[in-house]
């Protein structure tokens, strides 16, 4: 196997399971054919039109998905890093810590609002490209175990000493934290989510009806400039 072919089967695991069986050979080959001879490595051509391609056959659904449990797993990995720090006294929205640079805290602002609006896209993509198959029941039990691992994190987090600066008939006023207590569950929560999108592409495995199946290898052939 030349090291053009080996990392060609890679591109074509953009492809789900059921698809590489079918058409991987057909498409492999066209793809050696159209590089010129002494290539170790896919064009960049090719390789976007593999993997775009490969979007193509996964679907709407499972796109929707992988974004929703990736930024799942982002959101638990920002609030382990978070835990390492000592967090501001008082924020507004996404919790940040004590000297957090501006471009991480929009990114994870952004990545949770994301989240959000994605919820009910995701559940009713998934329906729809289940509709009437032994796994639609299973699709809104991954969904709601998906909830179940984001919205109590915040509680499972546990909490640092707080300091307050405390003055004769003024009160007391939180000046900070005492130091960062690290929040180990989180690892766990992060370890769920890549479970939880291992599990939705699982179940959006099943092959789509013949009729409405795309027919990525030509395309993809074409936009590699093939035959």
């Amino acid at each position: 196997m030349t090291p053009l072919e080996r990392r060609s089967r890679l591109l074509l695991r953009a492809y789900p399971a059921w698809y590489r069986r079918e058409r991987a050979g057909e498409m492999l080959d066209t793809l050696l054919e159209a590089s010129p001879p002494g290539r170790s490595w896919p064009t960049l051509r090719d390789t976007r039109a593999l993997v775009l391609g490969g979007l193509r056959v996964r679907g709407v659904a499972w796109c929707l998905s992988m974004l929703w449990a990736g930024l799942g797993a982002a959101g638990a990995g920002y609030d382990f890093i978070l835990s390492t720090h000592v967090p501001e006294a008082a924020y507004i929205g996404l919790p940040s810590w004590v000297g957090e640079p501006t471009l991480i805290f929009l990114a994870g602002d952004l990545g949770a609002m994301a989240w959000l609006l994605l919820t009910v896209p995701v559940l009713v993509a998934g329906l729809v490209r289940l509709r009437r198959t032994d796994w639609t029941v299973s699709w809104p039990v991954a969904w709601v175990a998906g909830l179940v691992l984001a919205f109590p994190v915040a509680d499972w987090q546990p909490s640092a000493p707080a300091v307050y600066a405390c003055s004769k008939g003024q009160g007391c006023a939180l000046t900070g934290y005492r130091y960062p207590v690290v929040s180990w569950g989180e690892l766990a929560v992060f370890a769920g989510w890549l479970a939880l999108g291992a599990a939705m592409t699982l179940i959006l495995a099943r092959p789509v009806r013949r009729r409405r199946l795309p027919d990525a290898s030509r395309r993809s052939s074409q936009e590699a400039g093939g035959p």
